[in-house]
């Protein structure tokens, strides 16, 4: 996806234009982009995305934030008389982190529909930390799994666990994002696998944070055999509202926002164009069109 501005073409978490915007460091918006060498993004997202550049700035052009993870941006840009703005992905509810999306007023709304369906309405983050925390105290005797997202997820849910006292277990892979984010003055108290104090903490019962992928009964009933002491795992996703994993529990925990907030930003910015990438805008919009005659 690109737009034309002002005479140069600019792509959206793509390198189809003459110029990148890269909203955030996630893979799925970095493939292509790497060896671009003007890129409008922000310095935690290029230092995330192991990209050696300087943000690059024209005019017409600014970012605000997204919330999303650190680093996030959207794109606000100011071309040939009407205001567009890439929405990337967002989170309008702040997190633990203190992370937030702001909301640009527009004409022309290019935004993320990942939840676009009307049944995915989050619970309030405090109602998800709780349920972690009940989750915790019930297993405190035991070994317990939290599958995440490497960059993003799991930096929220180390935070989650500090707040209870809990310094989990990391992957190498996971602590290299965590590095950069305390490098921005994000503090987040972990132990990385494979140190002398990870080796001590797992003498005895532990919290780990794993990749997804082994957030799976089987790996943590091999776990189980291998430190002779009771394993489960959970997961911590947006989509735990409705799909099943094989876990013994799943948190809705997510970074992107619900329907509600996606028709909230719709309508607070006033775009007379709506675009959605990343999903079916269909209900996003028909809900917007109650709001407008109900008005």
């Amino acid at each position: 996806m690109r737009i034309p501005c002002n005479g140069l073409v600019i792509g959206l978490d793509s390198s189809e234009g003459g110029i990148a915007f890269l909203s955030h460091a996630h893979s799925d918006h970095t493939s292509g982009i790497r060896r671009h060498k003007q890129i409008i993004s922000s310095f935690e997202t290029l230092d995330l995305a192991g990209i050696d550049l300087e943000p690059f700035s024209c005019d017409g052009v600014k970012t605000i934030d997204a919330g999303h993870i650190l680093g996030a941006k959207q794109l606000v840009a100011d071309c040939d008389g009407e205001r567009v703005v890439y929405t990337g992905d967002i989170s309008l509810k702040p997190n633990i982190l203190g992370f937030k999306a702001d909301i640009a007023q527009c004409d022309h709304l290019v935004i993320e529909a990942t939840y676009g369906d009307p049944k995915y309405v989050f619970p309030p983050a405090e109602a998800v930390y709780d349920m972690i925390h009940n989750w915790l105290n019930k297993n405190s005797q035991n070994n317990l799994l939290i599958g995440c997202y490497e960059l993003g997820k799991a930096q929220e849910m180390i935070r989650i666990l500090n707040e209870y006292g809990i310094a989990p277990l990391v992957t190498k892979k996971t602590e290299e994002f965590c590095s950069i984010y305390e490098k921005y003055g994000v503090k987040l108290d972990r132990l990385v696998l494979g140190s002398e104090e990870a080796e001590e903490v797992m003498s005895r019962s532990f919290v780990s944070i794993v990749p997804m992928s082994r957030a799976k009964r089987y790996f943590a009933y091999r776990l189980a055999e291998a430190f002779e002491r009771p394993t489960y795992c959970a997961v911590a996703t947006g989509w735990a509202l409705y799909h099943r994993f094989d876990t013994d529990i799943a948190f809705p925990l997510s970074d992107h926002a619900d329907f509600h907030d996606l028709v909230y930003y719709v309508e607070q910015s006033g775009a007379k164009k709506v675009e959605f990438f990343c999903g079916n805008g269909t209900e996003v919009l028909k809900a917007r069109k109650s709001l407008i005659l109900n008005k």
